[in-house]
């Protein structure tokens, strides 16, 4: 998974292709190291769909913008240019059929 840089989210949003996923966290968070690891099993068994990550604590406009409610969350960015937010994690299978359904399989 890339990390975003806090200068780069607003361009990376919007010239990254679409299909992708954004790992929102912060690094303290427990229940953010746990997705994480979910997170990197997905991608090694999806890599349809890139998924990068964004630490919310240098990136404050990006939880405004995306009005992002707690960590860890998951953004998904459609080919139609719209988004959903995944929040609860709570197996690789589910994280799996939520990417697949975003994405239009």
């Amino acid at each position: 998974m890339d990390n975003w840089k806090p200068a780069n989210w607003k361009r990376d949003w919007t010239f990254t292709p679409a299909p992708f996923a954004v790992f929102v966290h912060t690094p303290l968070c427990g229940t953010c190291a746990v997705a994480k690891r979910m997170l990197t099993v997905v991608e090694q068994m999806q890599v349809e769909i890139p998924i990068f990550t964004a630490n919310l604590n240098v990136m404050p406009s990006m939880a405004q913008h995306f009005q992002i409610e707690s960590v860890p969350c998951l953004l998904m960015k459609r080919r139609d240019g719209s988004w959903s937010k995944l929040y609860r994690f709570s197996s690789v299978p589910d994280i799996i059929a939520y990417l697949e359904q975003e994405r239009g399989v």
